[in-house]
């Protein structure tokens, strides 16, 4: 069956037109499918009878059968919507979802009198920590931190970069065998915090629940994008988690909502042996709303107390349990892991130069306008941002680095960029490589949690 298809069934149809459907689906499979068949005709229509509701916009139990059907034969898995299937490889963990398989500190752990690890995620590519101290101590301060698996891999890996508040220390690995962020997931390690080392273990976190009722998005402005929620009802609230997915297997959640500040600022330093510092404008997002459909009233989606993993995908709310709701996300911040061929520079003698060289990052374009040499060992660099086509897909910000690079500060606004950089010398030329763009995907997306 066609995406195209399967999303119109997914959005449109009548809970009775779905039974229809799903015989079409399991046309053409050859393998005994009796009992996946009989049992979720059972489940839909007894979920049917006992809502008595029309025309609602949900597909989980069409999806659980499909589960089924690739866990018996992985032949006929492409007749399967891609539409669900980007759903079926999230895990959920702590209050975010990731894709593919992750592990996660169940309880926290008490290293010694001054050190606590508060949380632990690895997920393919990402791998984080929280750890809080008794004394608030900088990060400085800790010592030398390492986390080695103990899966055989030889790979050790270590802060790319931190943050925090008062005596909560956020740490973001990298991996540092190989000095980049190839990170794959692992269950048993050991953990290095100055001089001393401590033995950890993880649970393995569960696949996202589909077998509950998921409200898709619908968005006429960005294809390949596809946004979905779910909602838990506790003490007489709402809470709504939120799942997205990109076609494109490079793309990756930042942040939902529209970020408050349009400017970005980057800067980058290169210390040697002590190593590199960075620092990056945050992208703190406007808040979302859910509007009761028999009231409007707005409620606010808001992040719990004490959440952990990021991007945070679990809100609460102060509306009712039971109530009729629309979400609207009129953007999401992502990024990309994509890699891109480098780009080799000459460096002007004097004065500037224009270039005009188009940079294509698959979502959106920029255009490197002139090189400007500044003195013997700095130059100025100019964009032009949002050169491709998509008007609805804005370049927030990228890396642009070379290792002749000793200290950079660039400014990201609207569709301007300027990148002022030193070189630790003299050069007259360099390759530089650019990687991690963020986008702005202004997609208006709205969910109809109608219950």
């Amino acid at each position: 069956m066609e995406d195209r298809k399967m999303r119109a069934l997914l959005n449109q149809l009548d809970d009775d037109l779905v039974i229809q459907e799903f015989d079409k689906l399991m046309e053409g499979v050859e393998i005994d499918m009796d009992s996946i068949h009989k049992k979720a005709h059972q489940k839909l229509r007894k979920h049917n009878r006992a809502t008595k509701l029309k025309r609602r916009k949900r597909y989980s139990y069409v999806a659980a059968a499909c589960l089924c059907l690739i866990g018996v034969t992985g032949v006929y898995a492409s007749d399967i919507s891609e539409t669900i299937k980007s759903f079926m490889t999230k895990t959920s963990v702590y209050d975010t979802v990731v894709d593919g398989d992750a592990y996660y500190l169940k309880d926290k752990q008490v290293l010694n009198s001054d050190i606590t690890v508060e949380s632990v995620i690895v997920s393919n590519g990402n791998l984080e920590m929280t750890i809080s101290t008794q004394a608030d101590r900088a990060f400085e301060d800790l010592g030398e931190i390492e986390i080695i698996p103990q899966d055989g891999s030889n790979t050790i890996y270590y802060p790319g970069g931190y943050g925090g508040e008062k005596d909560n220390l956020f740490l973001h690995f990298m991996n540092k065998t190989e000095g980049n962020y190839n990170i794959q997931p692992f269950q048993y390690f050991k953990l290095v915090i100055g001089e001393n080392s401590y033995d950890l273990s993880l649970e393995k976190a569960k696949a996202l629940d589909l077998d509950g009722q998921i409200y898709t998005a619908k968005s006429d402005l960005i294809d390949g994008v596809n946004l979905a929620a779910s909602i838990a009802d506790g003490k007489g609230k709402t809470n709504i988690q939120l799942v997205s997915s990109f076609a494109d297997e490079h793309l990756q959640l930042i942040r939902f909502g529209q970020p408050i500040q349009t400017k970005v600022i980057e800067k980058f330093e290169d210390r040697g042996a002590e190593g590199t510092i960075g620092s990056s404008t945050g992208s703190s997002a406007e808040a979302l709303y859910v509007v009761d459909g028999a009231s409007n009233k707005q409620h606010k989606l808001e992040i719990p107390k004490n959440a952990k993993g990021r991007p945070v995908t679990n809100f609460e709310t102060s509306a009712l349990e039971g109530k009729d709701l629309t979400l609207t996300v009129p953007a999401i911040i992502a990024t990309s892991n994509q890699k891109y061929e480098p780009l080799t520079l000459n460096i002007p003698t004097n004065g500037e130069v224009m270039l005009n060289k188009e940079i294509d990052f698959s979502e959106q374009k920029a255009v490197l306008k002139k090189m400007k040499r500044l003195s013997a060992t700095s130059a100025e660099l100019e964009f032009e941002l949002n050169t491709g086509e998509n008007k609805y897909i804005d370049l927030r910000s990228f890396n642009f680095y070379s290792p002749d690079i000793k200290k950079m500060s660039a400014e990201f606004n609207g569709n301007q960029a300027t990148m002022t950089m030193e070189f630790h010398k003299e050069i007259e030329i360099s390759e530089f490589q650019m990687s991690n763009p963020s986008f702005v995907m202004n997609g208006n997306w709205t969910i109809d949690l109608k219950r």
